[in-house]
């Protein structure tokens, strides 16, 4: 399990679906950051955009 306490801006993420994500801000609470998709082979679209993560969402570290 990941703390989401502990992430900084910069770090990459494994999300469901086989998704890439970097953190854009972390929120400091523990359950939502910010997030820039950086490979989404299921919604190429969302590649480049921004959007809330919940702690849910995430599988592991990159």
């Amino acid at each position: 399990m990941i703390n989401f306490m502990d992430l900084k801006a910069g770090q990459r993420l494994k999300l469901k679906q086989g998704v890439l994500a970097e953190v854009v801000e972390n929120l400091g609470d523990g359950i939502w950051v910010q997030v820039r998709y950086l490979e989404a082979p299921e919604s190429p679209t969302l590649v480049g955009t921004e959007e809330l993560c919940h702690c849910e969402e995430a599988v592991g570290l990159a």
